[in-house]
């Protein structure tokens, strides 16, 4: 198992989240950018509101998810670089 993997993994201080019926819109505060969430992104961003391990992160979303775990953690991986290029995610 990576390092990357047992990392916990949270959301940046300074981002706000809203939800719009389907979608959730990130604002960055230090970029002014906001960002677009799909359903699925939407949740991975609310169980990223307390650490978590990109591992425990994958169990939760297999549960809830029908998606074979190559799919969910080759998607939650590229998924969590977005967030870490965007400056939404930090990781400790």
């Amino acid at each position: 198992m990576s390092e990357s993997m047992t990392e916990n993994l949270h959301r940046a201080d300074d981002v706000f989240a809203a939800s719009l019926e389907d979608d959730t819109l990130l604002l960055n505060v230090t970029t002014g950018r906001y960002h677009g969430l799909n359903p699925v992104a939407a949740r991975i961003w609310e169980l990223l509101a307390a650490p978590i391990s990109e591992d425990q992160l994958i169990a939760q979303l297999l549960e809830e998810f029908e998606v074979t775990p190559d799919v969910c953690r080759a998607e939650v991986a590229a998924f969590l670089a977005s967030l870490r290029d965007r400056g939404l995610l930090n990781v400790n």
